[in-house]
């Protein structure tokens, strides 16, 4: 399976942006959980720190408001689970659309990553000359 990133990589990554925000693909990796299962909140957050992306407590907020934009765009769904043991828990599901719009992130994610591979190779290039 996939390497699991650690906090610390994290953190690293994010601050060698200089005075720029770094790029967010929360909304690609909701997509991606929610094609490969149906989940609510606490379950995706937990599935996103399987993928590298730690949302600490006061992010919860940020992603829960992804999630409302997601369902405004028509990307997915949600309804209430009022099933089981504790609170009822809204449960969000990928739609037609949502698809569509992570096969254009995949195809983006694609490019981008090409780039990026090319400009390392660039800059290893130059670096063994230093």
């Amino acid at each position: 399976m996939h390497e699991i990133i650690n906090e610390m990589q994290m953190k690293t990554w994010s601050e060698c942006w200089p005075g720029e925000r770094p790029p967010r693909f929360l909304k690609p990796f909701l997509l991606l959980l929610l094609l490969q299962k149906e989940s609510h909140g606490y379950e995706l957050f937990e599935r996103l720190k399987n993928m590298g992306l730690d949302y600490e407590t006061q992010d919860a907020g940020y992603v829960y408001r992804k999630l409302r934009i997601m369902e405004s765009e028509g990307l997915i769904i949600s309804e209430w689970d009022t099933e089981g043991i504790g609170a009822a828990k809204r449960v969000y599901k990928i739609t037609p659309d949502g698809l569509i719009s992570l096969g254009e992130w995949a195809k983006s994610i694609g490019w981008l990553k090409t780039s990026l591979e090319i400009f390392l190779e660039s800059y290893r290039a130059e670096e063994s000359k230093l």
